[in-house]
């Protein structure tokens, strides 16, 4: 069976774009032997300098116990390392080091690489109009609860 994409409903369409993308970004992100999960975990603390592995989750919008082992990964390859909060310190930071400094760039070269591959045709106010209804998607599913 063969189905026309503009027959599929619309999160069937989001769900086959969303996997084409990811399977693009994730043979992209391998030159730098990091995944999608591990490239926003670099992005956030490129961002937001040091943090706790709970306000990291949180800004993923992920569960902390989720990201565990990609910070794992990430500090035993050198990108990230752990230290005490000066102020509380029961709580361990997450920061860049400087091999994780130094990916940043390439990653955001990644991501660059993917708006082009993904905008392809398109002009300055439709990339405008698609971002601006993907955070009215965004909005609605935060608004409505289960």
């Amino acid at each position: 069976m063969n189905c026309r994409l503009e027959d599929i409903p619309a999160l069937g369409v989001m769900g086959i774009v969303f996997h084409k993308v990811m399977h693009r970004a994730k043979g992209m992100y391998k030159e730098f032997d990091m995944n999608r999960s591990q490239a926003g975990i670099l992005f956030t603390l490129h961002r937001h300098d040091a943090m706790s592995q709970k306000e990291l989750a949180s800004n993923l919008n992920v569960t902390p116990p989720s990201i565990t082992s990609s910070i794992q990964k990430m500090e035993k390859d050198g990108y990230l390392t752990r230290h005490q909060d000066e102020a509380d310190q029961r709580v361990m930071r997450l920061s860049l080091t400087e091999k994780g400094k130094a990916c940043v760039s390439g990653a955001i070269a990644v991501a660059e690489q993917m708006d082009e591959l993904m905008f392809r045709g398109m002009n300055t106010e439709e990339k405008l109009l698609f971002r601006r209804l993907l955070m009215q998607i965004y909005e609605n599913l935060e608004r409505e609860t289960l």
